[in-house]
């Protein structure tokens, strides 16, 4: 069964009326037992891709933090976890709520707004996130450990941000490219999904029309 838009005066009297979050679940379901997985793969792998290239980006900007601050194996898990794991996990449980519902259900009559959407939650999730915690976690273990002398940040806020800047400085084209990476692939992959959910859409449309030439259903 297709997943269609009708208004209520256009609903034939045997159809199946689902409400938005059945009718997700029941595409999600056709998606996954999908003979044919290279065929849906944008809409089973997105949020994990998205989540990976998270993960790269957080583990990046970590390495390059702990490294600036000499801190070598201190608080090493304790700052990995929030940092890379947590965006990773936000990236691709966001993609799944905010992003993927509406491509489904074709809410947003406005495929570029929904990339767009999606772009924006990627760079706040793969970039902005980790560049807010990432700091904050290595100048705490710097201070806990005197691996580098900070200046108290209640009473020097200028002198920390002045520390801030001269740790990003270097990898400010990388972070760049980085967060260019991350909106192009987000914008990629939600283009791919809207493909997938049309094809999917189409052929069983095709199937049900073969289906009712044969007898085999009604004629809507």
């Amino acid at each position: 069964m297709a997943l269609l838009h009708k208004k209520g005066s256009e609903i034939p009297a045997d159809a199946v009326r689902l409400s938005e979050d059945e009718a997700v679940n029941y595409f999600r379901g056709l998606v996954r037992g999908w003979e044919h997985q290279g065929e849906v793969w944008p809409m089973l792998y997105t949020p994990g891709i998205l989540g990976a290239s998270t993960v790269a980006t957080g583990f990046y900007l970590n390495n390059h933090f702990r490294t600036a601050l000499r801190l070598g194996s201190y608080g090493r898990l304790s700052s990995y976890l929030p940092a890379v794991a947590l965006p990773a996990i936000m990236a691709s449980l966001f993609h799944g709520l905010f992003v993927q519902p509406d491509v489904i259900l074709r809410r947003n009559a406005c495929p570029v707004c929904l990339q767009t959407r999606a772009a924006a939650v990627q760079a706040g999730l793969s970039i902005a996130y980790p560049l807010l915690l990432v700091p904050l976690s290595s100048f705490m273990f710097a201070t806990r450990h005197f691996t580098y002398r900070l200046p108290s940040i209640t009473e020097q806020p200028k002198a920390v941000l002045q520390v801030f800047r001269k740790i990003t400085g270097p990898i400010t084209l990388p972070l760049t490219l980085l967060l260019s990476f991350n909106v192009a692939l987000s914008i990629f992959l939600t283009g791919k999904e809207f493909e997938t959910v049309h094809r999917i859409n189409m052929r069983l449309l095709e199937l049900e029309r073969h289906l009712e030439s044969e007898g085999v259903l009604p004629a809507l």
